[in-house]
């Protein structure tokens, strides 16, 4: 059960966050998948309302032959339709091949095979474009006189322009497909024309089996409001020609719209953006007029706005991608007239150079024996319902940003959290161990509480310093256990050995008697160096810092132990000649001291001095014991402050015995006294130096 509850709480935290991040990513995906349902429920019903009025528009011409149909008669429309695809003035027929059904061939009679034309005109982006097909058994594409054209093979081309002016221009055809264009006056001559101004048109033309093709493009601004023209083969040999008119003086006209139809439609063009009425060679003949896109007018707008601008353009797209509205405007519209024909209703989308797109719908219009007489073609764009789209996007986009913002905030401020409760709980275990590793807590307090993965953690981590904590306990009071226990039957011993010695005994036993009274003042001397050293941080609590000329102190400290070595050793101070003021107690420092001379007297060289000396180290002062003697390996120069660590081979004479606790001693007292102890070789590599650094007191 216990294990269950401790997974139950590792899984808790991870299974928040990872709840929380599905949830609020999940908003988005569910909100466009909204926006999909609702725009195929719109779509839906745009299709069907589109559907049902371009057939009422195709009933309201149910029959009326009078308002489409259109006969080939002098001053009679060319058949014109909208190029679906791009056009290369090259002279070649490739690019005509889905308009050779609407080519008209002059002349008319039936089975003739002499001199004769045929004509396909198409109209695309604001040009008319033309493929004139000349049947002539001997053309002829030699030069010949420039200021007239009897004697030439050419095609003759008159259009009646905005200033309702006759033009001109005689088209030569010539070697290499080169088309030579020469504006010509009323006698068809180029002597009485401004030789300086260009025509307006390009032509170019190619060789054929039955003759040469000549094809020509010119700008629709070129031609009147009736868009009227008129063309003529002439050949040089026969000097004969033949006009698209015949005899007659009139001109085409390419605009076959009806003013009936036109009223009829702009009454009914109320809901969509435009209608179009077609005959059954795809004739345009009538249309209501397109409605222009609005636009918003310039201002001036700030870096934000233009941001703004850039991301509806982006989403917009993404809708149009999405909508499956893209494709050519003139080569939808094409196949949907060709399946209307058919007596069809078809229904197609596009886009549009201006951004959104259409629905488009094309119902044919029947006459009472069901054969299809028109075609009645409804457009309507598609921007309201991409507009609603894009507001529902907006809004789903903010709701998103401000989601993961709040997603990103949430698991941020979760992670800060999380890395500060270990930050706090690194802190704590960090100090709950003092610089000579010992333990100075027996538990942590802080996170033990929590119910999660790093409260679990904590009071692991609690358990086991708990653990230490017992056992470190248990290892401080051992020593003075021991010195409790040894010391009674060591006392029963040494009493003993004193009642023998009241006896008369010869001088071997009494040897026997002093050696093991030496050997019981060793043991006695290593257990109140193992109990002193084990209450030495338990006394240090009930000492207070009081302020001690340092310098004064050490001249006394020195003049008493050199009184006290005698002549085998020489111990000598150099202070200041100024007072040393440190917040220290004066008896702890005369037991570091007595630690460090001890040490330096073990180890110094015979006949050399040993110094005491006091310097200034900035707001320090510090106590070197120098002694001549071999050096110390540096690298192991921080472990000889650990406890129950020495670097002695030997016992020092006299036998005493060594435990490593002095320099632990001296260590526990300096830093005690918020100072530290340090160890050096000295400079001239004669010996060792060991310091303790005192804080100076400032007052």
């Amino acid at each position: 059960m216990a294990e269950f509850r401790r997974r139950k709480r590792s899984f808790k935290l991870s299974f928040q966050v990872l709840s929380l991040i599905v949830v609020l990513a999940a908003v988005p995906w569910l909100g466009y998948q909204f926006i999909n349902e609702a725009k195929q429920f719109l779509d839906s019903g745009q299709l069907i309302s589109q559907e049902q009025f371009g057939r009422s528009v195709a009933n309201t011409f149910y029959n009326k032959k009078e308002s489409l149909a259109l006969s080939l008669q002098e001053g009679a429309p060319l058949p014109k339709t909208y190029l679906a695809t791009p056009i290369t003035v090259d002279g070649s027929k490739q690019d005509w091949q889905d308009q050779s059904y609407r080519r008209e061939s002059f002349p008319r009679r039936q089975l003739y095979e002499g001199l004769g034309f045929s004509i396909a005109v198409g109209e695309r982006n604001g040009s008319y474009y033309g493929l004139i097909d000349v049947r002539d058994v001997d053309p002829d594409y030699e030069a010949g006189s420039i200021h007239g054209f009897d004697s030439r093979d050419h095609v003759r081309f008159e259009w009646i322009n905005q200033r309702d002016e006759i033009e001109r221009v005689v088209l030569v055809p010539q070697q290499g497909g080169f088309v030579a264009i020469f504006r010509v006056g009323a006698d068809w001559r180029r002597d009485t024309m401004d030789r300086f101004q260009a025509a307006p048109i390009e032509a170019a033309m190619m060789p054929t089996l039955e003759g040469y093709t000549v094809e020509i493009k010119i700008n629709k601004v070129s031609l009147n409001q009736k868009q009227e023209l008129r063309f003529s083969v002439y050949d040089g040999t026969t000097r004969s020609g033949i006009s698209s008119m015949g005899s007659s003086k009139g001109f085409h006209t390419l605009n076959t719209s009806s003013s009936a139809a036109n009223q009829l439609l702009e009454s009914l063009a109320k809901s969509v953006s435009h209608i179009a009425l077609y005959d059954v060679k795809l004739q345009l003949r009538a249309q209501t007029l397109v409605k222009p896109r609005e636009y918003s007018q310039l201002s001036e707008t700030t870096v934000l706005d233009d941001v703004g601008g850039l991301l509806d353009e982006a989403m917009m797209l993404l809708l149009q991608i999405s909508m499956g509205i893209t494709g050519d405007e003139l080569e939808t519209q094409q196949e949907l007239l060709f399946a209307a024909q058919l007596g069809d209703l078809a229904q197609a989308r596009w886009s549009s150079l201006g951004g959104g797109g259409f629905l488009a719908t094309a119902a044919p219009v029947l006459s009472d024996d069901g054969s299809v007489i028109g075609i009645v073609l409804v457009k309507q764009s598609t921007d309201q319902i991409l507009k609603l789209q894009l507001k529902s996007l907006q809004s789903i986009v903010l709701f998103s940003v401000v989601g993961i913002l709040l997603i990103f905030s949430i698991v941020f401020f979760l992670f800060w959290r999380l890395a500060y409760r270990v930050r706090k709980l690194r802190i704590e275990t960090a100090h709950m161990v003092n610089d000579e590793g010992r333990l100075v807590a027996s538990k942590i307090v802080g996170q033990v509480d929590r119910d999660d993965s790093i409260g679990d953690l904590a009071r692991s981590f609690s358990d086991v310093v708990s653990k230490l904590h017992e056992q470190q306990s248990f290892m401080s009071t051992m020593p003075r256990t021991l010195s409790h226990e040894i010391k009674n039957p060591l006392n029963a011993i040494s009493t003993s050995l004193e009642n023998i010695s009241d006896y008369p005994l010869d001088g071997e036993i009494k040897g026997y008697i002093d050696i093991a009274k030496r050997g019981l003042h060793k043991i006695e001397s290593i257990l109140s160096k193992l109990s002193s050293a084990a209450n030495l941080e338990q006394a240090l609590t009930n000492d207070e810092l009081e302020p001690l000329d340092v310098n004064h102190f050490l001249t006394l400290y020195c003049q008493h132990q050199h009184q006290m070595a005698g002549h085998d050793v020489v111990i000598e101070y150099v202070g200041t000649k100024k007072s040393a003021m440190v917040q220290a107690v004066d008896y702890r420092l005369e037991q570091a001291l007595d630690k460090l001379l001890d040490n330096a007297k073990d180890f110094h060289r015979q006949g050399t001095p040993i110094i005491v000396r006091l310097s200034a180290d900035k707001f320090d002062w510090i106590v070197d014991v120098e002694n001549q003697g071999e050096q110390i390996n540096l690298d192991e120069a921080d472990q000889l402050f650990q406890s129950m660590v020495t670097s002695r081979t030997q016992a020092s004479a006299g036998g005493a015995g060594h435990f490593g606790l002095g320099l632990y001693v001296v260590q526990t007292i300096a830093q005690f006294h918020k100072g530290a102890a340090q160890v050096a070789n000295l400079s001239d590599g004669s010996g060792v130096c060991f310091s303790i650094r005192l804080p100076a007191s400032l007052i």
